[in-house]
């Protein structure tokens, strides 16, 4: 029975004896409400109570335990607090207003229940199956999947199972067609076809330009805003049929057209001293734009092909194991830039981005090219909710060195947390105080098991949820 100090959000149990070896933490229960109506809620934060062995002071049960006795257990108890999910209405849960009266009796759900009815609001779709419960399959808001998804777990939580088993078919159950972008090539393209290659995409010019200028320290110009090198080498990328040549063709066919570029611009302006200058930084820059660095960009495959073969076979797995980080971060920045001018011309897209190994995209601090990406992220989010694109996000880490950009994790309004991290146990203390939920708890979640909640999860407290693996 509720205990005193009770309110309309949360309330202490009692349990009856022998209740202790059946409730457990994360159970659900209905609090029959003496004050009006029925309220469902979750055990969290259990606790043993002895006042015959409490320590901080002697007493007889102390002396009884240290002599090898077993002291009295006439006032012991045991008790849970209980974080209310809501009020149960005719339209299924809804928020509780009312106090929850002391002495109200509180029932345990037996396993023919499925109190996920009572969340569901209608909506067919489900995720995982809520702890313990295989049967209690766990609703989702359809509406709010464009709100963006973060999943957050360490190596061996799981992460890469959930989205496989469940978030992959929720989204494709949903009307999505999915775009992933597997950073390994391990953990997606393995199960999922159509496979796209790295180096078979092509990176728009503008990306490339960047790339380069990152490489070769702005063409020689360190930062300068007045730069005819790295001018002279964009036109020649815009004006010279490069792609799908081999990388010696495609290097030299960019190096002559820059170079006869900057001799004709030199010969014009009169300034013989100059334009040598330019061609002299030209040479030293090619000595850093290798055939080994030209062959990442040879790729012909359009973004708005990728996006075709998405639409087509519901699919598309980008392969991104094969090249470096730069090169990755710059085909992504490619695919993206692509979808957010459709976004920006008003177009709806109905297409989830599945980006595994978030921090590599939007880290922490992002330097270089982490920087043009995790702003595009964060745009991405922002026209996303108006214009179908679901960005789900994959991470070891939550905050920090390990984790998102702050920027990025703001914008992910639904998360799946599981085993975190030990140097995310400040966010974890965070979490703990809103909802009952110990930070050790986080940390020693089993592998499969995640804290799901955010706008999706339609209990205004976090569930805990784990999901069966089809072998």
């Amino acid at each position: 029975m509720v205990s005193s100090g009770a309110s309309e959000s949360r309330a202490t149990v009692i349990l009856y004896d022998g209740m202790e070896k059946k409730v457990r933490n994360e159970s659900l229960v209905i609090i029959r409400n003496k004050n009006g109506g029925d309220v469902l809620a979750v055990c969290r934060g259990g606790r043993g109570l002895n006042e015959n062995v409490k320590t901080g002071s002697f007493n007889p049960g102390v002396a009884y335990a240290r002599r090898g006795r077993i002291p009295s257990s006439a006032k012991e108890y045991y008790i849970f607090n209980l974080e209310v999910i809501g009020a149960v209405g005719e339209d299924g849960i809804e928020q509780n207003k009312l106090i929850i009266a002391p002495t109200s009796i509180v029932e345990l759900f037996s396993d023919e229940d499925d109190p996920m009815k009572l969340l569901s609001k209608g909506s067919d779709l489900t995720i995982g199956h809520y702890w313990g419960r295989p049967n209690w399959r766990v609703p989702i808001l359809k509406q709010y999947i464009n709100y963006h998804i973060g999943i957050f777990g360490v190596t061996g939580s799981g992460k890469s199972y959930l989205a496989r088993y469940e978030i992959i078919p929720l989204l494709r159950k949903a009307g999505y067609s999915l775009i992933i972008m597997d950073w390994k090539g391990s953990d997606y393209a393995p199960y999922f076809e159509p496979v796209i290659l790295l180096d078979k995409i092509k990176v728009d010019d503008f990306t490339v330009l960047s790339y380069f200028s990152q490489l070769t320290k702005n063409f020689g110009y360190h930062g300068r805003e007045e730069n005819p090198v790295a001018s002279a080498f964009e036109r020649a990328l815009r004006t010279v049929e490069w792609r799908g040549r081999t990388p010696s063709e495609a290097r030299d066919l960019l190096y002559r057209k820059a170079k006869s570029i900057l001799e004709l611009e030199g010969s014009r302006l009169k300034k013989t001293e100059t334009g040598q200058l330019w061609l002299e930084r030209l040479e030293a820059s090619f000595e850093l734009i290798t055939e080994e660095e030209i062959e990442k960009f040879l790729g012909t495959m359009e973004p708005w092909e990728i996006l075709a073969e998405a639409k087509d076979k519901g699919i598309v797995v980008i392969d991104m194991s094969k090249g470096e980080k730069e090169q990755k971060l710059a085909a992504f920045y490619s695919i993206t830039r692509y979808l957010k001018r459709l976004m920006e011309r008003k177009q709806r897209l109905d297409v989830a981005l599945i980006i595994d190994e978030g921090p590599q995209y939007a880290p922490w601090q992002p330097r270089g090219l982490e920087r043009e990406t995790t702003d595009l992220i964060i745009d991405l989010c922002a026209l996303g909710r108006s214009y179908g694109l679901s960005i789900v996000i994959l991470s070891q880490g939550m905050a920090g060195e390990i984790g998102l950009n702050s920027a990025v994790r703001r914008n992910l309004n639904t998360q799946f947390i599981g085993r975190i991290h030990p140097l995310d146990f400040e966010e974890a203390q965070k979490l703990a105080a809103s909802y009952y939920i110990s930070p050790e708890t986080l940390l020693t979640l089993p592998e499969g098991h995640f804290y799901f909640l955010g706008r999706m999860n339609p209990s205004p407290t976090p569930l805990l949820i784990s999901f069966e693996v089809d072998k």
